[in-house]
């Protein structure tokens, strides 16, 4: 993935923002926080090799039909829950 488009309602906070920094590095992508508009005009466009990152569900259904990979930072915000609770119970277990 070359690049992480972010357009979110609510407010990013501090999960999403470390997530998203971690993706950046690993993926060497360029990340761009939009607005509405920019989104749907990014999404109409069809860019390849794009996170989508959005908790508007109807944008991230447009961009799914444009064949985008979708995220919302709900679903990112769980993901990340269940890592830590799986490196709690690792780093009990001796």
């Amino acid at each position: 993935m070359k690049n992480i488009i972010i357009c979110l309602i609510g407010e990013e906070d501090e999960i999403l923002s470390k997530q998203i920094a971690m993706l950046k590095e690993r993926h060497n992508a360029t990340v761009k926080r939009v607005t509405f508009d920019e989104a749907e005009s990014i999404i109409s466009a069809g860019a390849e090799d794009t996170l989508f990152i959005s908790d508007d569900e109807g944008l991230a259904n447009k961009a799914r039909e444009k064949g985008m990979n979708v995220n919302s930072p709900q679903k990112m915000k769980e993901s990340y829950e269940k890592a830590m609770e799986m490196l709690k119970t690792l780093g009990n277990i001796k």
